[in-house]
């Protein structure tokens, strides 16, 4: 294999960790991201799909349509009138590369998540990407780490590009859009190619201790649902009896999700997020909304809270004799981590030379990750698959304006999925 220059490779992957992080965008709007991905790539021995080619690829093409932002793309091209990548994308984000070895092997996937949060970046001196001049001042922000992934993406392109000769098998790099919206993977998932897929791998950074990885990671279920109260306006004074209260019934109904019980079967969460009645004082409120989110350490649990939540709103609105309505929102599965993955990825970790105590096999997290669904399309299908957590000590925690990711650490995430991707190309 092509010899490592640890300076050289360092120096570039904190030169594209700042570049992303200077420039955030938001869920399915990552349009000069994806131009900026391609743009790396385009020169290495691979192919890309990306704009109507990626969504011709999707099983259920149809899907893509509801989630692009005409409004966003025609505004990045009016900033960005020069940029040859843009136009090219016909306003869908995100592009998948493909590596191919010199002999035929397994398939591999690696998912790389794109997008940022709509948080106002700190702007203190003790905020490093601030300090050192490559903070966002957009009022989006990289405050999750999606950066480091795209540069983790990119450090194992460039790798596996220079090594071809040395690989077997075929490399299916997947810069998703829309992680945090948690729609990304969903769509990702039904990607033609995924079922065929031998291995598959996602990584977060930021999770674990300082110089940890954890070799398999789990994430609750989540599932996020607008509930909607409709009522009888009525003059507040005058005639109260003649009104319908949405309000007082999306306030019963809170005050019930929050008392649901826990269930034995594995931890769960509950919470509330905008709360809206755009009442005026002296008529009775015929209008009220709320965002319920749901989380579940198991699939069965999820169905439980669902169902107790159902029957919560239910019984809110006919208590106050109001209509309601639940409009899901979004959602992420749990999956699970193959156990021969989990041996393959400590394996590597070693190769690369960690030590044993700086290696967890396994971390349940209470955040959630739409990576499941393809994880669980690949597993449906025969594959293998694993969620890498690299550890990396961080400011503030996730989706924080003072979130930073320690750079040191790039270079050990890239390394250990390239060496992951050797020692299973090897095996063939």
């Amino acid at each position: 294999m092509t010899p490592l220059n640890q300076e050289d490779q360092f120096a570039e992957l904190v030169r594209l960790r700042r570049l992303f992080h200077r420039n955030p965008e938001t869920g399915f709007t990552e349009f000069w991201t994806t131009a900026r991905i391609c743009e790396y790539l385009e020169p290495m021995n691979c192919s890309l799909m990306f704009g109507k080619d990626l969504q011709a690829a999707l099983v259920e093409p149809e899907r893509m349509e509801a989630q692009l932002n005409t409004k966003a793309y025609d505004q990045c091209l009016e900033k960005y009138p020069d940029d040859p990548w843009i136009p090219r994308f016909e306003g869908i984000p995100g592009v998948v590369v493909l590596f191919k070895g010199k002999k035929k092997g397994p398939r591999f996937g690696f998912r790389f998540d794109m997008d940022g949060l709509p948080i106002q970046e700190a702007c203190a001196e003790t905020h490093q990407p601030f300090k050192n001049g490559f903070a966002s001042d957009t009022g989006n922000m990289h405050a999750c780490g999606h950066d480091g992934h795209i540069t983790l993406g990119l450090g194992l392109a460039s790798l596996l590009s220079k090594n071809l000769e040395e690989l077997s098998g075929e490399f299916y790099l997947l810069f998703q859009p829309g992680e945090e919206v948690l729609m990304g993977g969903r769509l990702y998932s039904k990607l033609g190619f995924i079922k065929d897929l031998d291995y598959f791998f996602s990584a977060h950074l930021g999770m674990s201790g300082p110089g940890m990885t954890s070799c398999g990671v789990s994430f609750f279920a989540d599932k996020r649902l607008r509930v909607v109260f409709k009522g009888t306006s009525a003059h507040a004074g005058g005639a109260p009896h003649a009104g319908k209260n949405a309000l007082l019934a999306a306030c019963t109904a809170v005050n019930g999700l929050y008392g649901i019980s826990r269930h034995s079967g594995g931890s769960s969460r509950i919470n509330i997020g905008e709360f809206k009645s755009d009442n005026v004082v002296n008529i009775i409120p015929d209008h009220a909304e709320f965002e319920l989110d749901l989380r579940a350490q198991t699939n069965p649990v999820m169905e439980y809270l669902l169902g107790r939540a159902e029957n919560i709103i239910q019984g809110a609105a006919l208590m106050q004799e109001v209509t309601h309505d639940i409009r899901f929102e979004a959602e992420t599965e749990t999956a699970p981590n193959s156990g021969e993955m989990v041996s393959e990825v400590r394996k590597a970790c070693l190769d690369i030379g960690m030590k044993k105590e700086q290696i967890l096999d396994r971390l349940q997290i209470s955040g959630s990750e739409d990576a499941t669904f393809i994880m669980n399309e690949v597993l449906r299908n025969g594959g293998k698959t694993t969620y890498i957590g690299i550890g990396s000590p961080s400011k503030g925690t996730h989706h924080n304006e003072n979130f930073d990711i320690h750079e040191e650490d790039l270079p050990r995430g890239v390394n250990l999925l390239f060496q992951l991707a050797q020692n299973l190309s090897r095996t063939c």
